[in-house]
C-alpha cells in the first residue's frame, strides 16, 4: 500500500472524520483504485483510503488499514445487517449510501431482487468484480444493474447488466406495503427518491379527508400515499409527461381509481394552482453551484409565494439542495409563505441514507411540514 503524507492542514479534518481529501491536501499520488495510507509529517498513520480522480484526490475509508476486498465485504456487511432496521412490508431501500457506510462514491439501491449500483467515483470501477461478488450472496437478490449518468465517471446514459438476468423494463416493488413502479434503465436517479421513502409514510398519515395537490410529483409517489390514506381527491403535477402516465399506472396497482383524481403534465413552476388542504411541494435541486445559491433562494421563496396562495391548511415541502443549509432553505421557505403559517414538523435523510458525522457535506434533505394559522382557510 502506498503511503501518501497528508498536508499540516489537513491531517486534522482526515483525524476527525472527514471522508474526503482533497488535491491539495496530499502530497504524491497514485492510481485511482488504488488503496493508500494516509500518515502526517512524522509518517504516522492517519487514515487509509482509495485513490481517486477529479475534485477529490483521496476517500478515507478507515482509521485501520486494511485491504480494499476485505473492507468492500466488512462496510457492506454491516450496512446490509443495519437495514433490518427499517421493517416489514418494504424490499426497496439503499443498501449502501457511500460515504455514510465507509464506501466513499459508492451507491447501490435495492428494488425487489435487483439492485442498482451508481458510481461516483472512478476508484470503484476497478473493483466492481468484488462489489457485485459481495452484494448477491449478501441480500439474496438475483441481478446487480449499472445505472449510468455521472458526468465525471461514466459520461453516458442508460446502464449494464453486472451480473444476473436481464431487469424487467418495469420492477413493482413495496415500501411499506405500498406499490410502486420502478425503471431503473430510465428512471431518475437510480429509479426512485428512496430517502423520501419515510416522509411518503407520514404524508399517508396526513391525508384522510383531504384534498391534496402533489408537486414536482415525478412518477407520484407522494400522490398515492396520500390517495392510501384517504385524501378525497389527488392532484398529480410533473413536467414530464411519461412520469404522470406511470403515476396513474401506480395508482392501479394500488386498488386506487386514477380517473377518481387529476393528473397533469405540466411545469409546476408555472401551474395555476387549485385549492387544496394539504399541498406538497417536492422539486429537484435548484442549485449545483455555490454561485447559484441566491437565485435558488429566490426560485424557492417565489415557488412558497405561489403555492400559498392555494394551500388552504397543510404545506410539505422538501428540498434536496445540499448547498442550501437548513437555516437559509427554511428563510427562503418563510419569505414566501408569509407569517400566517406555524412549523409542524421537520425531518432529513431516513435511516437507509446514513451521515457520516465528520462529514456535514452529506447532510442535503430537508422536509417540514407547516399549518395555516387558524386553521383552513
Amino acid at each position: 500500500m502506498k503511503r501518501l503524507p497528508l498536508t499540516a492542514d489537513t491531517v486534522g479534518t482526515v483525524a476527525r472524520g472527514h471522508p474526503w481529501v482533497y488535491p491539495d491536501g496530499v502530497i504524491g499520488r497514485a492510481t485511482a483504485g488504488d488503496a493508500v495510507e494516509l500518515v502526517d509529517g512524522r509518517g504516522r498513520p492517519v487514515a487509509w483510503g482509495i485513490f481517486d480522480e477529479g475534485a477529490i484526490a483521496v476517500r478515507v475509508l478507515s482509521r485501520k488499514a486494511t485491504n480494499v476486498p476485505d473492507h468492500i465485504k466488512a462496510a457492506l456487511t454491516a450496512a446490509w445487517r443495519r437495514r433490518r432496521l427499517i421493517g416489514p412490508n418494504t424490499d426497496t431501500f439503499r443498501v449502501c449510501n457511500g460515504e455514510g457506510d465507509a464506501l466513499g462514491g459508492l451507491v447501490v439501491d435495492r428494488y425487489g431482487e435487483v439492485l442498482v449500483v451508481r458510481l461516483y467515483s472512478k476508484a470503484w470501477e476497478r473493483h466492481l468484480g468484488t462489489i457485485v461478488d459481495v452484494l448477491l450472496p449478501l441480500t439474496g437478490c438475483r441481478t446487480v444493474f449499472r445505472r449510468y449518468g455521472v458526468g465525471k465517471v461514466d459520461d453516458r446514459e442508460g446502464g449494464d447488466t453486472l451480473r444476473g438476468p436481464e431487469p424487467a423494463d418495469a420492477i413493482v416493488v413495496s415500501e411499506h406495503g405500498m406499490k410502486l413502479l420502478v425503471r431503473v434503465r430510465e428512471g431518475q436517479k437510480t429509479g426512485l427518491f428512496l430517502d423520501q421513502r419515510e416522509h411518503r409514510r407520514l404524508v399517508r398519515g396526513w391525508s384522510a379527508g383531504r384534498r391534496v395537490v402533489n408537486l414536482f410529483a415525478y412518477n407520484g409517489g407522494f400522490s398515492v400515499a396520500a390517495a392510501l390514506g384517504g385524501a378525497t381527491h389527488v392532484t398529480s403535477v410533473d413536467i414530464a409527461p411519461a412520469a404522470i402516465a406511470d403515476a396513474r399506472e401506480i395508482f392501479r396497482l394500488n386498488g386506487l381509481d386514477p380517473a377518481a383524481h387529476e393528473f397533469v403534465a405540466a411545469d409546476a413552476f408555472a401551474w395555476p394552482g387549485t385549492p387544496a388542504d394539504l399541498v406538497i411541494v417536492d422539486p429537484p435541486s435548484l442549485t449545483h453551484a455555490k454561485q447559484a445559491d441566491q437565485a435558488a433562494r429566490n426560485a424557492y421563496r417565489n415557488l412558497h409565494r405561489h403555492v400559498a396562495t392555494y394551500a388552504t391548511d397543510l404545506l410539505a415541502t422538501s428540498s434536496c439542495s445540499a448547498r442550501l443549509n437548513w437555516e437559509r432553505w427554511e428563510e427562503a421557505v418563510r419569505e414566501g409563505i408569509g407569517g400566517s403559517w406555524a412549523a409542524m414538523h421537520r425531518s432529513g435523510e431516513p435511516l437507509d441514507h446514513p451521515v457520516g458525522i465528520g462529514h456535514p457535506e452529506g447532510r442535503y434533505l430537508k422536509f417540514a411540514l407547516y399549518g395555516r394559522l387558524g386553521g383552513a382557510g
